[in-house]
């Protein structure tokens, strides 16, 4: 039964694409091949419980030499994560996409879905080398027709970007695994493992660098992080949560399988992990800070949590090697951590995304400078907009702040615990996470304020029509499951629940460090029940009156816009941003050039795109020039070439 839930669950998407490639344009098509999405992630997700409540270890769900599928503990946990949010992304698409259906090509865009979720459902399950390159591919391929799936400019050119980005990390990830497996494409896991076993110390660092950087360039880590705030918003607003809520954790997956593919892991990996996982965390949340596109917001913030899971990876892995007593046990409270925040993050995220395409699709614009005012016109959606942005924000009582929770204490600890070199480190692995934490609050602050407080500041936004059900439904499903997780977390989140009580019985951390989230939730609802109790009592006292305005009407004009909340931030950690500034100047009378619109516009450029990939393109267009002179040569030159090779062919056959 199992096995035919998981095949279904693969079989299912399939279909629907051929259903979409009969049906072609129409409404007709759109809700029956998204219905079929939908019923192959509940296959997975009922697929994935019964294979939990057997409590095996493992199961072959196609026994096929070469592209088998197999079933393990930590592959079923992402397979469920997939799975889920192919269902949420599929109910939600059935009403989504209605207002698209001229925009987007809808039957060939289900085509791409379908090769898509495949491709990710491969990679979780496959059970050699050869099949889960072969569905990475396929995976990463499918998400380039998501991204030009409008095909404008901006789509184009973020396509050709993810493109060259996404082969990048292909090419490492088939050179690591040649590597480990001693060039056997067609090894198991297992027979990898064996071979890597065998390999001396140098190899396998070189096959972890490039391992670490096909998987960290999927994951978007820092440098090779730039594609995914291009990409990810250029999709339509169902793949983007697919994209950034389910395909990074796919590539997190690859991550942690691989590391068991290796003898031994030292520290130094491990150090590696972990500090290129916070340069992720914090320039992703400074840009989320900074940034005014909503869904580019949603894509710069999952480079930070993309960035705190690797840094807890990388903590972990540090954690397990050092001489500490205590040290397997905080790797092991981490890796809680990570598990938590890989199923909160996938929720929030998808939720946020899916959200903000019921935005933009209202008010025809992603620039939160234009939007205000929505929770008037819509109460129900502000209210479970602002349960998902809390939750990315980390804040109480949802099970995103539990999961940090038990990271910060982890590190806490670690920080006591361990002799002064590393006990330094610990401490600035904390100020980092803790910095970086307080950055994310002020960016999904700016985001729920600039959206849904406040007064309209354009028409589109001040005449926005009522939600369909089907919108609401699965960012409402999504926030509900960030409650549940807060309700259901660890009953103790304290060290004595992860540690043993004797090993820290001298620190006055542990005590500090207690915290109970039914305590919390208790907290929480009775504050919100009080401020309740509160206006209803003193609200029939209150006068409301006109506001003191210098005899001026008040306009929306006069409200903090995304990009002057951010101004703070801006100059504040200027020497990490590339901005500038333009005056725009709209002539409004050809006889006075003084009569005029102006506005100021803020450009803020990744320092990255500046200093790394601008001087990288300039080189390669440099070189590319000099080597397109050959192609109107002469017919000596030609020889002479081919004369050397011959050459050096011979010298390198000796």
């Amino acid at each position: 039964m199992t096995e035919s839930l998981f095949m279904l669950s693969f079989v299912f998407p399939g279909i629907a694409a051929f259903v979409a490639l009969i049906s072609r344009k129409g409404d007709i098509g759109n809700i029956a091949s998204q219905s079929l999405f939908a019923l192959g992630g509940l296959c997975g997700i009922l697929g994935a419980a019964l294979f939990y409540a057997s409590g095996e270890a493992g199961i072959a769900v196609l026994d096929v030499p070469l592209f088998g599928l197999v079933v393990g503990r930590l592959s079923v946990f992402f397979f469920a994560i997939i799975s889920v949010g192919v269902l949420l992304t599929s109910l939600y698409a059935i009403e989504g996409l209605r207002p698209y259906k001229n925009a987007y090509s809808l039957h060939w865009l289900a085509v791409a879905s379908a090769f898509f979720i495949v491709g990710m459902q491969g990679v979780v399950l496959a059970s050699s080398v050869v099949g889960f390159l072969i569905a990475w591919e396929l995976m990463s391929v499918a998400a380039y027709f998501l991204v030009i799936a409008d095909r404008s400019d901006d789509s184009l050119q973020a396509g050709l970007f993810y493109f060259v980005m996404t082969h990048i990390g292909f090419a490492s990830l088939v050179a690591g695994f040649l590597v480990l497996s001693g060039g056997n494409a067609f090894a198991n896991w297992q027979q990898v493992a064996l071979t890597a076993s065998a390999l001396s110390p140098a190899v396998l660092a070189a096959a972890f660098a490039l391992l670490f950087v096909g998987f960290g360039s999927k994951a978007g880590l820092v440098p090779l992080h730039q594609w995914l705030p291009m990409a990810h918003p250029q999709a339509p607003s169902h793949a983007s949560a697919l994209l950034s809520g389910v395909m990074l954790k796919v590539a997190i997956f690859g991550f942690i399988q691989s590391l068991f593919l290796f003898p031994a892991i030292p520290a130094s990996w491990g150090a590696v992990v972990l500090v290129v996982g916070l340069s992720s965390a914090f320039f992703g949340v400074l840009h989320a800070v900074v940034e005014s596109d909503i869904k580019r917001v949603l894509a710069w913030s999952s480079i930070e949590n993309m960035g705190l899971i690797f840094s807890g990876i990388g903590a972990a892995m540090i954690l397990r090697t050092l001489p500490f007593e205590a040290g397997p046990a905080l790797a092991s409270a981490i890796a809680i951590f990570i598990a938590l925040h890989i199923v909160n993050h996938f929720l929030f995220k998808s939720g946020l995304f899916m959200a903000a395409g019921a935005i933009v699709s209202s008010v025809h614009s992603r620039d939160m400078d234009v939007m205000g005012g929505l929770a008037q016109k819509w109460p129900l959606f502000s209210g479970i907009f602002l349960a998902l942005a809390l939750s990315a924000a980390a804040l109480p009582p949802f099970g995103t702040f539990f999961g940090e929770w038990m990271y910060l204490q982890s590190v806490a600890l670690a920080l006591v615990g361990l002799p002064l070199p590393y006990s330094v480190g610990a401490g600035l692995v904390l100020a980092i996470i803790a910095g970086v934490s307080g950055l994310a609050i002020f960016a999904f602050v700016k985001m729920f304020s600039s959206v849904f407080l406040g007064r309209a500041r354009d028409e589109s936004a001040e005449h926005v029509r009522p939600l369909p059900s089907l919108v609401l439904l699965s960012p409402g499903i999504t926030a509900f499951a960030l409650a549940l997780s807060g309700v259901l977390a660890f009953p103790f989140f304290s060290a004595r629940f992860i540690l043993n009580e004797s090993v820290f019985q001298h620190v006055a951390i542990v005590e500090g460090a207690s915290i109970n989230s039914w305590i919390v939730w208790g907290l929480v609802a009775g504050l919100f029940g009080l401020a309740f109790l509160f206006s209803r009592a003193i609200g029939a006292r209150i006068r409301i009156t006109d506001t003191w305005d210098c005899g001026q009407p008040l306009t929306p004009r006069m409200q903090y816009t995304a990009t002057g909340f951010s101004a703070p931030i801006r100059f504040f950690f200027r020497s990490f941003l590339v901005s500038r500034k333009e005056m725009l100047v709209v002539p409004i009378s050809p006889e006075n050039p003084w009569i005029a619109r102006r506005s100021l516009d803020w450009i803020v450029t990744s320092a990255w795109e500046r200093f790394l990939y601008r001087p990288i393109t300039s080189g390669i267009l440099y070189l590319a020039g000099y080597a397109r002179k050959l192609q109107s040569g002469v017919i000596q030159l030609y020889l002479l070439l081919v004369v050397l090779t011959l050459v050096a062919a011979f010298i390198f056959a000796l």
